[in-house]
């Protein structure tokens, strides 16, 4: 079965009726619900299936969405791949995702319409253009401190997001300690602003207190410990991303602590998990679909030029992980 074929069922025109099929916003197309909805049933009647390698010769589009990420296992991670590839096909879109630190050389490898890419490929605008080549003007880089030329920017200001966390610690705690991950790169900011905070407040670090961890699921069990088993462990731990931050709150328990009366945790980025567990956080307030969203646009419009700047909002959520401590 071809489109012409559900036109001539549909009793529309064959433009109609791919409109109607893949959407069409970036052409300016309109298709009232209730023809949409015929055409779709003439469709379904026929299972005429479309053939997605014709329509981007045609159209240009391949009706791809990358997401190149650095830790799949991260509940972070898993959210914004949550949320694009839920909404996506509302966009007649599919989301692909690949989990590489090489990303330059993982965005060559397919063809797409956007790609978020989760950490920078460059420390300059001018590095990212050359690492990214051609694509440069379809990929979205999360990152605090990039300026988007040439490329979009997701931006969440670590340094910022760190501050807020350590002001909430600061009202109550004055031994915090600090679980930082070995990433490296943006993730130092969150160092930085932790040993500012400290150094503020005039509170010296004792050495131990910065914990660093390697970026797997595993390792801030062990950082946790080392930082908990102390005769002079701190009563408040502020870690770089939040699943430390429940390895923390997990160990904690282990070692007979009560969270948050004994030790409270905070962290960073504000993971569906992190509610559901009680940690105290600070991220954006629906992350994922703020990227679905940027992507998308990007997607629909192709020819917007590239140097759109996504500034994600900042939001303290306190739970029960510090509240009361």
């Amino acid at each position: 079965m071809t489109i012409r074929d559900v036109a001539t069922l549909a009793d529309v025109s064959v433009a109609t009726a791919s409109y109607a099929l893949t959407g069409s916003r970036a052409r300016g197309a309109r298709v009232s619900s209730e023809t949409r909805a015929r055409v779709e049933a003439a469709a379904r009647e026929l299972e005429y299936s479309p053939n997605s390698m014709a329509r981007s010769v045609r159209t240009g589009r391949t009706g791809v969405l990358q997401l190149v990420l650095h830790m799949l296992s991260d509940p972070w991670t898993v959210g914004i791949a949550e949320s694009v590839t839920a909404l996506a096909p509302q966009h007649g879109l599919t989301a692909l995702i690949a989990v590489d630190t090489d990303y330059s050389a993982a965005l060559k490898r397919v063809e797409f319409d956007a790609a978020f890419v989760a950490a920078a490929v460059g420390s300059t605008p001018e590095e990212c253009v050359e690492q990214l080549g051609a694509v440069a003007g379809k990929v979205a880089i999360y990152s605090s401190t990039l300026e988007p030329r040439g490329f979009d920017v997701v931006r969440f200001d670590d340094r910022r997001a760190s501050e807020i966390a350590m002001t909430h610690l600061l009202e109550r705690h004055r031994a915090i300690g600090f679980l930082a991950s070995q990433y490296g790169g943006e993730q130092d900011q969150r160092l930085n602003a932790y040993r500012a905070m400290m150094a503020d407040a005039g509170i010296p670090v004792p050495d131990g207190y910065i914990q660093p961890y390697e970026r797997n699921l595993v390792d801030p069990y062990r950082a946790a410990h080392e930082l908990l088993g102390r005769p002079d462990r701190p009563t408040a731990v502020f870690a770089s991303a939040d699943f430390a931050g429940y390895a923390t709150m997990q160990v904690a328990r282990e070692r007979g602590l009560r969270v948050p009366e004994d030790v409270a945790v905070i962290g960073i980025g504000d993971a569906a998990q992190s509610a559901a567990v009680g940690l105290s956080s600070v991220g954006s307030p629906e992350l994922g679909r703020q990227i679905a969203e940027f992507l998308f646009e990007r997607a629909d419009r192709p020819d917007t030029p590239p140097g759109r700047l996504l500034d994600l909002q900042l939001e303290l959520f306190a739970r029960q992980s510090t509240v009361g401590s």
